[in-house]
């Protein structure tokens, strides 16, 4: 019985995460491959002003997707959410 369970929650999480993958492209217009290119962890938790910045905690682990022009990268987290992280909160040890 713990294996469906395991199995269902799993198959849940695939497709919230590709839910977000299809919110991030459609509202960053990003056609390129998704690819970390670095990870980095939260210094100091901050919340978000748009829908487009991440919220983050602080102390979480973060997949670096891509670098844009000025202090801002574009970031996803553990559950598979998207946005903008200025650099200054991240710490890349």
């Amino acid at each position: 019985r713990n294996i469906f369970k395991f199995k269902k929650s799993n198959a849940e999480k695939s497709k919230k995460m590709e839910k977000e993958e299809k919110f991030f492209r459609e509202t960053f217009m990003y056609d390129k491959e998704i690819n970390v290119i670095n990870t980095a962890t939260a210094e100091c938790s901050v919340s978000s002003k748009r829908r487009v910045d991440l919220p983050v905690t602080a102390g979480e682990q973060l997949d670096v997707i891509d670098v844009t022009e000025g202090n801002v990268v574009i970031c996803r987290n553990s559950e598979g959410r998207y946005g903008y992280v200025l650099v200054e909160h991240l710490n890349f040890r």
